[in-house]
Protein backbone atom coordinates (compact mmCIF):
# COMPACT_ATOMS: atom_id res chain seq x y z
CA UNK A 1 0.00 0.00 0.00
CA UNK A 2 1.85 3.41 -0.90
CA UNK A 3 1.52 6.31 1.08
CA UNK A 4 1.02 9.66 0.01
CA UNK A 5 1.96 12.80 1.33
CA UNK A 6 -1.22 15.59 1.60
CA UNK A 7 0.95 17.43 -1.12
CA UNK A 8 0.92 14.48 -2.97
CA UNK A 9 -2.58 13.98 -3.02
CA UNK A 10 -3.63 17.72 -3.91
CA UNK A 11 -1.22 17.68 -6.92
CA UNK A 12 -2.84 14.81 -8.57
CA UNK A 13 -6.27 16.16 -7.55
CA UNK A 14 -5.12 19.61 -9.40
CA UNK A 15 -3.57 17.59 -12.05
CA UNK A 16 -6.85 16.12 -12.82
CA UNK A 17 -8.65 19.20 -12.77
CA UNK A 18 -6.68 21.14 -15.03
CA UNK A 19 -7.13 17.52 -17.33
CA UNK A 20 -10.90 17.44 -17.22
CA UNK A 21 -11.33 21.28 -17.32
CA UNK A 22 -13.56 20.47 -14.75
CA UNK A 23 -13.77 19.52 -10.63
CA UNK A 24 -13.10 16.25 -10.60
CA UNK A 25 -15.95 14.07 -9.08
CA UNK A 26 -15.34 10.87 -7.30
CA UNK A 27 -15.91 8.83 -9.97
CA UNK A 28 -13.53 10.81 -12.04
CA UNK A 29 -10.36 10.08 -9.42
CA UNK A 30 -11.37 6.61 -9.30
CA UNK A 31 -11.05 6.32 -12.84
CA UNK A 32 -7.77 7.17 -12.80
CA UNK A 33 -5.93 3.74 -12.31
CA UNK A 34 -2.41 5.22 -11.36
CA UNK A 35 -3.61 7.95 -8.56
CA UNK A 36 -5.00 7.17 -5.48
CA UNK A 37 -8.65 6.44 -4.38
CA UNK A 38 -11.09 9.23 -3.76
CA UNK A 39 -11.62 7.08 -0.58
CA UNK A 40 -7.83 8.03 0.30
CA UNK A 41 -8.13 11.94 -0.32
CA UNK A 42 -11.28 11.58 1.85
CA UNK A 43 -9.52 9.57 4.80
CA UNK A 44 -6.47 12.08 4.77
CA UNK A 45 -8.43 15.30 4.27
CA UNK A 46 -11.74 14.46 6.13
CA UNK A 47 -13.89 14.12 3.65
CA UNK A 48 -13.48 14.31 -0.61
CA UNK A 49 -15.02 18.01 -0.35
CA UNK A 50 -12.58 18.98 2.49
CA UNK A 51 -9.67 17.62 -0.19
CA UNK A 52 -11.37 19.75 -3.16
CA UNK A 53 -11.01 22.75 -0.62
CA UNK A 54 -7.59 22.32 0.01
CA UNK A 55 -6.92 22.01 -3.40
CA UNK A 56 -8.72 25.71 -4.15
CA UNK A 57 -10.98 23.33 -6.21
CA UNK A 58 -15.27 24.54 -6.26
CA UNK A 59 -17.65 21.55 -4.49
CA UNK A 60 -19.25 20.00 -6.87
CA UNK A 61 -21.97 18.41 -4.38
CA UNK A 62 -22.94 19.81 -1.35
CA UNK A 63 -25.76 18.40 -0.20
CA UNK A 64 -27.11 18.54 3.77
CA UNK A 65 -29.51 15.61 4.06
CA UNK A 66 -31.45 14.95 7.59
CA UNK A 67 -31.58 11.79 9.50
CA UNK A 68 -34.59 10.84 8.89
CA UNK A 69 -34.10 11.20 4.93
CA UNK A 70 -30.38 9.35 5.13
CA UNK A 71 -32.76 6.46 7.05
CA UNK A 72 -35.48 6.57 4.10
CA UNK A 73 -32.96 6.13 1.53
CA UNK A 74 -31.69 2.84 3.78
CA UNK A 75 -34.98 1.44 3.59
CA UNK A 76 -35.53 2.30 0.20
CA UNK A 77 -32.41 0.64 -0.53
CA UNK A 78 -33.44 -2.43 1.01
CA UNK A 79 -36.39 -2.61 -0.74
CA UNK A 80 -34.97 -2.17 -4.09
CA UNK A 81 -32.42 -4.45 -3.46
CA UNK A 82 -34.71 -7.09 -1.47
CA UNK A 83 -31.90 -7.84 1.26
CA UNK A 84 -29.68 -5.37 3.94
CA UNK A 85 -27.85 -2.94 1.69
CA UNK A 86 -23.98 -2.98 1.51
CA UNK A 87 -22.23 0.18 1.97
CA UNK A 88 -21.25 -0.46 -1.97
CA UNK A 89 -24.29 -0.45 -3.04
CA UNK A 90 -24.62 3.15 -2.53
CA UNK A 91 -22.18 4.12 -6.02
CA UNK A 92 -24.04 4.77 -8.53
CA UNK A 93 -27.26 5.89 -6.36
CA UNK A 94 -27.15 9.28 -7.72
CA UNK A 95 -30.46 9.81 -5.07
CA UNK A 96 -28.24 8.28 -2.24
CA UNK A 97 -25.60 9.73 -0.18
CA UNK A 98 -22.15 8.49 0.11
CA UNK A 99 -21.21 5.98 3.04
CA UNK A 100 -18.94 8.57 4.58
CA UNK A 101 -22.36 10.67 4.95
CA UNK A 102 -23.97 7.65 6.97
CA UNK A 103 -20.47 6.98 9.25
CA UNK A 104 -20.51 10.55 10.06
CA UNK A 105 -24.24 10.77 11.13
CA UNK A 106 -24.38 7.51 12.61
CA UNK A 107 -21.01 6.48 13.57
CA UNK A 108 -21.42 3.46 11.89
CA UNK A 109 -23.38 2.16 8.50
CA UNK A 110 -23.96 -0.42 11.00
CA UNK A 111 -25.92 1.84 13.57
CA UNK A 112 -27.44 3.35 10.63
CA UNK A 113 -28.94 0.21 8.72
CA UNK A 114 -29.97 -0.30 12.95
CA UNK A 115 -32.09 2.54 13.28
CA UNK A 116 -33.21 2.48 9.53
CA UNK A 117 -34.71 -1.50 10.50
CA UNK A 118 -32.57 -2.89 7.31
CA UNK A 119 -30.69 -5.48 9.53
CA UNK A 120 -30.64 -8.74 7.19
CA UNK A 121 -32.91 -10.60 9.99
CA UNK A 122 -35.26 -7.58 9.95
CA UNK A 123 -35.03 -7.84 5.88
CA UNK A 124 -35.98 -11.50 6.01
CA UNK A 125 -38.96 -10.81 8.39
CA UNK A 126 -40.26 -7.99 5.69
CA UNK A 127 -39.86 -10.02 3.09
CA UNK A 128 -41.81 -12.82 5.02
CA UNK A 129 -44.93 -10.80 6.00
CA UNK A 130 -44.93 -9.34 2.33
CA UNK A 131 -45.30 -12.77 0.21
CA UNK A 132 -41.76 -12.34 -1.46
Amino acid sequence: MRTYTREQLLFYLTSLSKELKKTPTIDDMNRKKDYPSAATLAKRFGSWNNALRKAGLKVNVRKKYTKTELLDNLKLLAKELGRQPKSTDLKGKKWAASYTTYKKHFGSWKKALDLAGVTESRVVNLRKFSGK
